[in-house]
């Protein structure tokens, strides 16, 4: 396997996740600021949603005719624009706009990284190849808390984020040269997103997506306002709690990848979207300080273990000439439901009742969700 390429590629969705992790630990400073409520608040990640889900299907379909290569370096430095313009944001309207922006520019990274991961490597090392990949976003979700919460110290949180924009516009160089474009091939006839639409095994995985993203990115998403707002713990301990709970996503995912290659992606996926959702129905019961640090160390854990296998299926599951339409579907179902969806469901049942009821009905929801693997076929 070669490795500089995939170090590189490491490191680019460690920086599209981390555009988009980054405003979690802030988020309370933000409510706090602008004065809005937790449903407000929550709203943010609706926007970036919307905007993400809508470039997974664009880039889907036409990233083959643009070009792999030339649609990632494009979203890194749309992304790297948008985090520039925050410096000067103050409205809310405004977050909304730029939120929404940011869900574009970044959108455009999956559909066409996956494909060149695919031509890169061999069949036999896909599963090691995407999990080393995905151990990125594990990374970003442990790291930038407790970076965030360091760098608040010295720079406000504008400053800080103006650091990953920079950073945006300036990695992608190295991508350029030490990345290759994927062969065009062309679609089989009827490879169009009504015909996807029509296949069981795109709704299947797009409802385990759903929910996989609800119970990691979702929650994520609103941890912070939970742990802060409604357990009472100081913003500085709660931040380094929480990006130390995601320590252990970064091994789940890369040894996903050895399993994945071993078992088979249907097991692996059964057993990880079940252990996210009891994972998460054990953080929503938790009362004590020591309960929620382990049950978020365990859900912040588990609930990392579902994407490198679910990119593995999808690889698995659809050709080369589908593959960057089809990863953009599922991906967009479970971005807007789960990661739109969830944190703005969350904080509404935030504001009526607690956060508490609202991880307690996801993880039970997710737990169930685990029975569809079944209905999937064998690669």
């Amino acid at each position: 396997m070669k490795l500089l390429p995939l170090f590189i590629f490491w490191c680019l969705w460690f920086l599209n996740y981390s555009t988009r992790t980054v405003f979690s630990p802030i988020l309370p400073l933000i409510e706090d600021n602008l004065s809005l409520s937790h449903g407000e608040a929550g709203g943010f990640f609706a926007s970036l949603s919307i905007g993400y889900a809508l470039t997974l299907l664009i880039a889907g379909r036409f990233t083959p005719v643009w070009g792999y290569k030339r649609m990632v370096v494009t979203g890194f430095i749309g992304t790297g624009l948008v985090f520039i313009a925050l410096q000067w944001t103050e409205s809310y309207f405004a977050f909304h706009i730029l939120f929404f922006l940011l869900g574009i520019a970044t959108g455009t990274y999956l559909p066409s990284i996956l494909p060149i991961i695919t031509e890169s490597y061999e069949y036999k090392y896909w599963g090691k190849a995407i999990g080393f990949h995905d151990s990125a976003a594990s990374v970003s979700f442990f790291s930038i808390p407790i970076l965030m919460t360091f760098g608040l110290h010295f720079l406000p949180w504008r400053r800080l984020i103006l650091i990953l924009g920079i950073a945006s516009l300036l990695l992608p160089i190295y991508f350029w040269r030490a990345s290759i474009e994927p062969k065009h091939e062309t679609s089989r006839q009827g490879s169009h997103y009504i015909d996807l639409f029509k296949r069981k095994t795109v709704w299947i995985m797009g409802l385990l997506w759903i929910f996989a993203a609800g119970s990691c990115l979702g929650i994520y998403s609103v941890l912070p306002l939970y742990l802060i707002k409604e357990r009472g713990i100081d913003l500085y301990l709660a931040n380094n709690l929480f990006g130390i709970s995601r320590m252990g996503g970064v091994f789940v995912s890369i040894i996903i990848g050895f399993l994945t290659d071993r078992y088979g992606y249907r097991t692996i996926l059964k057993w990880s979207i079940l252990m996210t959702g009891l994972a998460t129905i054990s953080l929503s019961l938790s009362t004590t300080l020591s309960q929620i640090s382990i049950t978020l160390i365990l859900q912040g854990t588990l609930s990392l273990a579902f994407f490198p296998v679910g990119m593995a299926a999808i690889s698995r599951l659809a050709p080369l000439s589908e593959r960057s339409m089809t990863t953009g579907v599922i991906v967009s179902i479970g971005v807007i439901f789960g990661l739109g969806g969830t944190p703005f469901l969350l904080g509404l049942i935030a504001d009526h009742i607690n956060f508490k009821v609202g991880i307690l009905g996801l993880g039970v929801l997710t737990t169930f969700s685990s029975f569809g693997v079944r209905f999937l076929k064998e690669a």
